[in-house]
């Protein structure tokens, strides 16, 4: 398989909803954020040894996650290690209340 093909495919098993699987990095108000994506579970983590969880914190991983993928983060857990860990909502009409 040619290297640009190769790289295209799995640049797209991370980008597109529904065959999402795979890491990528995205940059937020200039920190880096690695988003990791398995089936419908997501993690984003930013790339540092040190980082305060706050607000801010998780609103930054939320945008990580819509820039990574395109979709959006739900049922969301925080973690002592500053991770967040959810679930992928790639539209609108698949999220109903009290799911």
């Amino acid at each position: 398989m040619d290297f640009a093909l190769g790289f295209a495919l799995a640049a797209a098993a991370v980008l597109l909803p529904g065959g999402q699987a795979g890491t990528s990095k995205v940059e937020v108000d200039g920190k880096t954020y690695r988003v990791t994506v398995e089936g419908e579970s997501v993690v984003v983590a930013r790339k540092s040894m040190l980082v305060r969880y706050d607000i801010e914190e998780r609103d930054r991983q939320r945008l990580a996650v819509e820039k990574a993928t395109g979709c959006r983060i739900a049922d969301e857990l925080p973690s002592s290690d500053a991770r967040l860990r959810g679930r992928l909502v790639c539209s609108p009409a698949s999220e109903t209340p009290g799911s």
